[in-house]
């Protein structure tokens, strides 16, 4: 409850900031740290409390936790150390047909009274047409943009679970499409090594936001 009232007050929660501030790129993993499905699942789930347009949520994901699905990734995974060592890989997805859920999320919303049934209709005729016609290059860097937002979510929430985590874009997506035998709508974004840490993440260097920022 603290927490809750510092954030109404506009204070700052320590443990947020320790989260925030704490988690590191880590490379190498302790091989012999396993995750229980079932607390991965909760952390997806968690995660997905992340924004995206249209609150349609185009991510998906994979989770390879096993030696053979190891061995299957590491073969268009650059990052072997990661990929051998870690207790999951976790491969996301960018479904660029997100909008054909549009009457799962939106209609559970009308059945917990988060809209009516006449708002609920109103977006899906004035909106998921246009989403139908947005330009491939555009729909698929929307798609990018959100499930980068999912990932960020995911990595805090590892971390505050006492999960060290490295985000990966260094992979072959074709092949990886190809390995896992995606179907055409669903295209490799980037993936997430899951474990603890053995060696501890190398600090870095951020550039102050006086040298970035423009006020206007």
């Amino acid at each position: 409850m603290r927490n809750f009232f510092n954030v109404l007050l506009g204070k700052k929660s320590p443990e947020f900031f320790e989260v925030i501030k704490g988690r590191k790129s880590v490379k190498y993993f302790d091989a012999d740290v396993k995750i229980k499905r079932e607390e991965i699942i909760e952390m997806l789930d968690e995660a997905n409390i992340a924004p995206s347009s249209c609150n349609l949520q185009p991510w998906r994901y994979i989770v390879v936790d096993t030696p053979k699905g190891k061995e299957k990734l590491g073969s268009a995974n650059y990052n072997k150390i990661q990929n051998d060592t870690s207790a999951a890989m976790i491969i996301v997805l960018g479904d660029l047909n997100y909008y054909n859920k549009f009457d799962e999320i939106y209609g559970e919303a009308v059945e917990k009274g988060y809209m009516t049934q006449e708002v609920k209709d109103g977006f899906e005729q004035g909106m998921v047409p246009q989403l139908e016609k947005i330009p491939v290059d555009k729909n698929r860097e929307g798609v990018y943009f959100d499930c980068g937002l999912w990932t960020m979510q995911f990595t805090n929430i590892a971390y505050a679970r006492g999960y060290d985590t490295n985000i990966i874009g260094g992979f072959m997506r074709d092949k990886v499409a190809e390995l896992f035998e995606l179907e055409e709508n669903l295209v490799p974004v980037m993936l997430i090594a899951l474990g603890k840490k053995e060696k501890d993440g190398r600090p870095s260097v951020r550039i102050k936001a006086e040298k970035l920022v423009r006020f206007e």
